[in-house]
């Protein structure tokens, strides 16, 4: 059983900690959380921002990567940033983000204050 987590963080951020080694079973899991409260953050008027935290990741086998980037491409959010500080989880993130064509929305991080402030981003232009 992992110990991941789906919630809102104080930012109003939907945070995704992926802990430990991971199944295909564990990311659909943690893949409908993230859409249930993406859509709960629009249905409050506020946009859906996740932060895919992956500091804590173990493995993921291929075929959880592939359903990994499936959620990406069909998923309803405004921004999706990976947040991660691993040169291979930066390069498997990268072919990921070009897979999905969703170059604009997602996007790899190592810092995790640049992260939150891309995400915030499109809070401050959906307001102006």
């Amino acid at each position: 059983m992992q110990d991941n987590r789906v919630f809102i963080n104080d930012k109003d951020i939907i945070e995704i900690m992926v802990i430990g080694n991971q199944t295909v079973a564990s990311i659909q899991i943690m893949g409908e959380q993230a859409i249930s409260l993406a859509k709960r953050q629009r249905e409050a008027g506020k946009p859906a921002l996740l932060l895919d935290n992956l500091l804590q990741m173990g493995t993921v086998p291929a075929e959880g990567r592939k359903r990994v980037m499936e959620l990406v491409r069909s998923s309803d959010y405004d921004r999706l940033a990976m947040f991660g500080k691993d040169t291979v989880l930066r390069l498997g993130a990268n072919l990921i983000l070009q897979a999905t064509g969703r170059g604009d929305t997602v996007r790899y991080f190592e810092d995790r204050s640049l992260c939150e402030a891309w995400l915030l981003q499109a809070v401050e232009d959906s307001s102006s």
